[in-house]
């Protein structure tokens, strides 16, 4: 058992939404509510045994101040132990309160400190977010420890992010419900989204693509009805008035976005560098620790768009462009200072003071960003990296199978990485429709002869979930055009000539291609014809379309994975009129990347009368998905 560390300030929800964008703010208050009412429930003074992977999300509604108010006197993050082990609990109160998601591991941690206390020395309550399962209960139930134990619920759903982000921090999401079959994530998401339509009123539409998005939907419907049966004064029963749809698309939609290297700056540090809930660990100095320069002392921070207004400015940038922003942004910086010289009156000295709290943190920003380019930079000006996205946009160009092929296996005598070598082999498998058996089976025993055996089962599994598989054999009356290369010119995936520094189109993102999944949210919003407006410079900004689901794109969604649906929840409602601001809730299931982000961003931009609100189980990489999975394998 380890001590917790400080829990992190919670971060301020703007105080200026997007215009037109739902106020998401009450959601932060909502969770910090829910934990305060979980906390005050017990009370005695308590120690807090938390769940590591909820570090994030009560970070983020909670700081330590607030924990001792409530009564916590301790905290320690939960270790995995065994049932059989009898594991004491030194705490400095008699009760124990442990907040966890509902994991069989954690049972048995539980287990092992009863198993030490057989004279009852604490009162155990344990917590689960969001809620407890079946099995859980089983469990404690078939060792006779429900009449020790006190369950509660602490329905902590989605984590406010950012004005426009909301996640359910969920990281075994997709690899529980898309290899193990657990769909006790589907449950947690639906209630979710329950709780936003009771705050904002009733998605009048809901269009989705994908099998286990198909079955999110119906579970949000039939919890709809439940509770209008048992309630006459619903906002359940009245279409909302901001919200003119809600998209669900789940993971396996699209694989070919989270298995390509992301080329924004947010979604390349997350690549290179690793953002996990929005902190970032980072070199001590970089951030002012002056006193720890040279040392190696590292230092966790929270990259936030809405404190640290450069970093907006270039997270959803193409990294290429980057260089240039900071150059311009260092520049207007030593300008400002240099006006100090300028300053000959006392009112004009004032003026400069005041000014000068402002342009310090504006430096200290300039020095983190400048900083973490750099790092970036190492990265992305070797031949390595060239030569590992050279060959993912061949792939995603539909280049020859055969010779990518043989370049992936290339990489393996070349030092690369695991998980580089091991997405473009994904990678390849979802665009082709599979690889040829032969190659497969050599790949894996030179993957596994070059990296170590622990990596097989994760190779299996990467078959059981058709990534990384063998293609049906060909034959005459077969095409073997895949069917991700038969939407390549359809939905326009590849851009030769991308604008990376002033972008018109989501492609930008990626240097070229165009997320799937985005094409998908286009075609959703904008294949009817948009009106006109006019801003303040007399360009010509679209209103947003209205909603007009699969209509007329039947083929190109057929191609996608999955089963398609588009509904109304109350039979013909009335649709916003065209000239009013409404939000278009996008809800990634199994995960959204950081690239993903930046083209809806872009999105809301491009209309003047739609913001999108992007809701996911949790922010994911090609690299997390793969760790993910081994995780969970390494754990079952």
């Amino acid at each position: 058992m380890t001590a917790a560390p400080r829990v992190s300030a919670p971060v301020p929800p703007s105080s200026s939404p997007l215009e037109g964008a739902l106020d998401v703010s009450l959601l932060s208050r909502l969770g910090q509510d829910g934990f305060s009412a979980t906390l005050d429930a017990i009370a005695d003074a308590k120690t807090l045994l938390i769940d590591p992977a909820l570090a994030g999300p009560l970070g983020r509604i909670a700081d330590l101040a607030a924990l001792r108010q409530h009564g916590v006197e301790k905290m320690f993050w939960l270790e995995e132990a065994d049932e059989s082990v009898p594991v004491s609990i030194h705490a400095p109160t008699r009760h124990l309160l442990y907040l966890c998601r509902p994991e069989i591991r954690w049972m048995r941690t539980v287990t092992s400190h009863l198993a030490a206390d057989p004279s009852s020395a604490y009162t155990y309550t344990i917590a689960f977010v969001p809620s407890r399962t079946e099995t859980c209960i089983h469990f404690l139930r078939t060792r006779d420890l429900l009449r020790r134990v006190s369950l509660v619920d602490f329905g902590l759903e989605f984590s406010v992010l950012d004005t426009d982000l909301l996640s359910l921090d969920d990281a075994t999401a997709w690899p529980r419900m898309f290899l193990d079959g657990d769909h006790t994530p589907l449950f947690g998401a639906a209630q979710a989204l329950m709780t936003l339509q009771r705050m904002y009123g009733l998605f009048p539409r809901v269009v989705g693509k994908g099998d286990l998005a198909n079955r999110l939907c119906d579970l949000l419907v039939r919890q709809r009805r439940e509770h209008t049966a048992n309630s006459t004064t619903s906002t359940l029963q009245t279409p909302s008035s901001q919200v003119d749809a809600l998209i669900v698309l789940d993971r396996t939609v699209d694989l070919v976005t989270p298995l390509s290297i992301q080329l924004t700056y947010e979604g390349l540090l997350d690549e290179v560098v690793g953002l996990s809930h929005g902190f970032i660990d980072v070199d001590a100095a970089w951030v002012g620790a002056a006193q720890s320069a040279g040392t190696g002392a590292r230092r966790k921070i929270r990259l936030d768009g809405t404190d640290d207004t450069l970093f907006a400015a270039l997270r959803d940038s193409n990294f290429a462009s980057v260089p240039s922003q900071l150059h311009s942004v260092a520049k207007r910086i030593s300008s400002d200072y240099d006006e100090r010289h300028a300053a000959n009156t006392v009112h004009q000295i004032r003026a400069f003071v005041n000014r000068l709290g402002s342009l310090q943190s504006e430096h200290a920003s300039l020095r983190l960003h400048t900083c973490l380019t750099e790092q970036l930079l190492a990265t992305t000006n070797t031949e390595r990296f060239h030569r590992v996205l050279e060959i993912q946009q061949s792939i995603v160009a539909g280049a020859s199978a055969t010779a990518q092929l043989t370049a992936i296996e290339e990489l393996l005598d070349l030092d690369a990485s695991p998980l580089s070598v091991l997405r473009l082999a994904c990678l390849a498998s979802v665009v082709y429709g599979g690889v040829k058996r032969s190659w497969l089976e050599t790949f894996r025993v030179e993957f596994v002869h070059t990296y170590g055996l622990p990596y097989l089962p994760l190779l299996l599994a990467l078959e059981k979930m058709h990534i990384l598989y063998a293609a049906v054999p060909p034959s005459s009356k077969v095409s073997r055009t895949t069917k991700f290369g038969q939407l390549l010119k359809p939905l326009q995936l590849v851009d030769d000539e991308v604008d990376e520094r002033t972008p018109q189109d989501i492609s930008y993102v990626f240097s070229g291609y165009a997320p799937l999944s985005i094409r998908l949210v286009q075609l959703i919003c904008q294949h009817e014809t948009p009106h006109k407006t006019q801003n303040a410079s007399n360009a010509s900004i679209p209103k947003a379309a209205r909603i007009a689901g699969w209509r007329g794109v039947d083929d190109l969604v057929l191609q996608t994975p999955g089963a398609s649906f588009d509904f109304l929840q109350l039979g013909n409602v009335q649709t916003l009129p065209d000239d009013i601001a409404r939000t278009t809730i996008v809800f990634f299931l199994g995960g959204i990347t950081y690239a993903e982000i930046a083209a809806l961003r872009l999105m809301s931009r491009q209309q003047s009368t739609r913001r999108f609100l992007i809701l996911t189980t949790s922010i994911v990489s090609g690299n997390s998905l793969l760790t993910d999975l081994n995780e969970v394998l390494c754990k079952s």
